[in-house]
């Protein structure tokens, strides 16, 4: 059904083509854009969350999806999972099959309600396909830098992207490239560190493996400086100079836009006290202009409306869209609903001067889904599905997890632990799988025990393979 689509809105006008040019997507991409009309301009730039779609047990709710299509919303995102199981159902994720399902049954309507232009989908896998249950995981990405062994940060893209479309997902929110400057940061060990040469090397690598999967966009991120926080908390005000910026922050980015990097995010901060959301310097000038990004450029989840809630410059969602739309090179926002695709029509119609600039996102947007083929196969993956879990990949991850591990010191040779030693371990953590996995693993912030992860061990079953009944183990803390 999906491939009719296709071929009944494009191959007369436009052709295939085994190989396209640049030229060759850009004029395929005027020809379809430009035949829109402002609603289906508009509603490629929204993107909507998956819990907009579903009922009560996580089952799709046809109707609402139609809802959406015919707003013609070109773009939904995330696992409904994010912050823990199904209440109803108890369930706490869904495998590659069953994501292939409900991607699919969204993509057949979409395109029907659609003219053949399909959704693109969009997910977090940071550390391999971590929303994709019995998917191979990986370490976090400190644990690649940690290797500093850029084939393997290559293998964990790779595998990270393949698992990824053999759920039907093509599109990738990660890497994760700004500098770690500040410790207490939580979000430390999603980055490649705190060497920019070093992030700038990984870079490159985890994009061109993520890639590899030829229907696979990775998407930068989170454009540019949201690590350097003072305090270490989340989303604290940045100050910055311009030499630091250019030279410190923007050359992982640089080096992943070179190795191909089809899309960005930006990211929740502001820069020497404007939000990055609406900041001309930073999403215009630099993004656009300087470094010369022509792809997609997604905002963070619910970034636009934060310039009313949370950075205050706003006075509503509205003023917050035109903000975003007027002042930067922002293509899509990434909400829980059609707040901002409100905003974009209330923009128009207020402002009809800027329907081009809104176009020129649209044409960005549909160029990513002509480049990852989405016209010819929507729902991508089907030959990956068989790969999923195989032991090539899984010893990729071992063997990176290997490399990852840092020996401080070895006082009176204590490692190798002998199949004769005596260990005394404890730890709230020591007999747990899910703190090792730690964020983006099954859920957003992860789940702590070990029942959610069936293909790992904890550090206490480790130390009994190898010393057996010598492991005494007490655990008098947790993590509260």
């Amino acid at each position: 059904m999906l491939k009719k689509w296709f071929l009944a809105a494009c191959c007369a006008a436009i052709g295939l083509a085994t190989k396209t040019t640049a030229d060759e997507f850009d004029a395929r991409v005027d020809a379809i854009v430009d035949k829109f009309t402002a609603e289906q301009v508009l509603g490629q730039l929204a993107q909507i969350a998956i819990f907009a779609l579903l009922n009560e047990d996580y089952s799709l709710n046809e109707d609402l999806v139609r809802y959406y299509a015919k707003l013609h919303v070109g773009s939904f995102l995330t696992t409904p999972f994010t912050n823990g199981p199904n209440k109803l159902t108890g369930v706490y994720g869904w495998n590659a099959a069953e994501w292939r399902d409900i991607i699919t049954r969204i993509q057949e309507i979409a395109m029907e309600e659609n003219d053949g232009i399909p959704m693109i989908y969009g997910i977090d896998s940071v550390h391999g396909a971590g929303f994709v249950l019995n998917t191979t995981m990986f370490g976090a990405q400190l644990n690649g830098a940690a290797t500093f062994n850029p084939d393997l940060v290559y293998e964990m893209g790779r595998v990270t992207g393949q698992d990824t479309q053999a759920a039907g997902i093509p599109w990738v929110f990660g890497p994760i490239l700004e500098i770690s400057s500040n410790p207490l940061w939580p979000r430390t060990y999603e980055t490649f560190g705190e060497d920019p040469h070093l992030v700038t090397v990984m870079a490159d690598a985890v994009v061109r493996g993520l890639q590899s999967n030829n229907q696979t966009a990775a998407c930068m991120k989170h454009f540019v400086g949201y690590s350097k926080t003072p305090s270490g908390h989340d989303k604290d005000s940045v100050q910055i100079s311009d030499f630091d910026l250019l030279n410190y922050f923007v050359p992982p980015f640089k080096a992943a836009m070179a190795a191909g990097a089809m899309t960005t995010m930006e990211n929740y901060v502001s820069i020497n006290g404007v939000p990055v959301i609406g900041n001309h310097k930073i999403l215009q000038q630099l993004l656009r202009e300087d470094m010369g990004f022509d792809g997609l450029t997604v905002s963070d989840f619910g970034e636009i409306g934060s310039m009313n809630s949370f950075h205050r410059v706003a006075r509503d969602a509205d003023e917050a869209v035109r903000f975003s739309y007027t002042r930067t090179g922002i293509d899509m926002s990434m909400g829980f609903d059609a707040t901002y695709l409100n905003g974009t029509k209330l923009l128009l119609k207020e402002s009809p001067e800027h329907f081009d600039r809104l176009k020129e996102s649209a044409k960005r947007i549909i160029k990513t889904k002509l480049k990852l083929g989405l016209f010819d196969t929507p729902v991508p993956g089907a030959d990956d599905i068989a790969k999923v879990r195989n032991e090539v990949d899984i010893e990729k991850s071992l063997e990176m997890a290997r490399e990852s591990i840092v020996l401080l010191q070895n006082n009176d040779s204590t490692l190798p632990i002998s199949s004769s030693s005596s260990v005394f371990l404890t730890g709230h953590s020591a007999h747990d799988i899910g703190n090792q996995c730690g964020g983006w693993s099954v859920s957003w912030a992860g789940y702590s025990g070990n029942d959610t992860f069936p293909n790992g061990i904890s550090v206490k079953e480790a130390m009994e393979a190898i010393a057996g009944d010598k492991v005494t183990y007490f655990n008098g803390l947790d993590s509260d």
